[in-house]
């Protein structure tokens, strides 16, 4: 009775974690955090294996980027790409940087300008972002609210049996 209260428990705590480290980066995606940190979502393959997609990741702003940096960019057209630099040029000097996704065979059609860079990758959380992606749904949003309802149905239970 003993060991399956601990692990009621165990799995109540980690679950509960789970839930709020999720609901945080979900939140947080698209809004700058303490200290310039920003979480996203990786929707793509096109930097596998380094960054696999369903991966959160948080991105801070620089003073600087370069060569081998991973960074997160804006395309023309507002899409939010997320690329190694490959290299560093300057045109009518100002900087500008050329990319290329790390599963890609060829190097990114845009220039990016040090502008248009939202930040570098400082932390890859792998997986998560599928764990984000579900408590969106009406299923996952549900199932926040019964799995926790249940952790405390059977610890309250346990507890009146155990007095």
């Amino acid at each position: 009775m003993m060991l399956i209260k601990l692990l009621l428990n165990l799995s109540a705590y980690i679950f509960y974690a789970l839930i709020i480290l999720t609901a945080f980066l979900t939140i947080t995606s698209y809004m700058t955090m303490s200290g310039g940190l920003r979480s996203l979502l990786i929707r793509s393959g096109s930097m596998e294996p380094t960054i696999m997609t369903g991966d959160v990741i948080l991105i801070k702003v620089m003073e600087t980027y370069g060569e081998k940096d991973v960074v997160t960019f804006k395309e023309q057209g507002e899409r939010i790409v997320t690329h190694r630099i490959l290299k560093e040029t300057e045109k009518e000097g100002s900087v500008e940087f050329i990319t290329k996704g790390d599963a890609n065979r060829s190097i990114d059609n845009d220039i990016v300008k040090p502008e248009n860079i939202m930040g570098k990758v400082i932390f890859v959380v792998p997986k998560l972002g599928f764990l984000a992606t579900f408590v969106r749904t009406p299923l996952g949003l549900m199932m926040i609210i019964i799995i926790p309802a249940i952790l405390i149905v059977l610890d309250r239970i346990i507890k009146l049996k155990s007095t």
